[in-house]
């Protein structure tokens, strides 16, 4: 289990599934992508993708979204190794 997978399950422990309370604990758990190298996946309002330097920058997603799809599709067009990091 993966360190978003275990936040994950924290966040919604007690919440029914498909409820606003679920929804809500899922959208708490905050996340972005970053290489090995420093650089975070920034996606514009055009959709278009580029690595930027500062975390700040970066695309944010939270626990609703599929980690695995994510980081695939993004290493895939950007060419590069993507790590899942948890934001504070």
């Amino acid at each position: 289990m993966t360190s978003l997978d275990a936040t994950i399950e924290c966040a919604v422990q007690g919440t029914a599934p498909h409820s606003v309370a679920r929804m809500r604990a899922l959208a708490s758990v905050r996340w972005i992508l970053a290489t090995n190298d420093g650089q975070f996946v920034r996606v514009d309002n055009l959709a278009n993708v580029e690595l930027v330097s500062s975390a700040s920058q970066a695309t944010v997603y939270d626990g609703r979204d599929n980690e695995e799809v994510k980081v695939r599709f993004f290493e895939s067009l950007l060419r590069v190794s993507l790590t899942v990091v948890l934001l504070g």
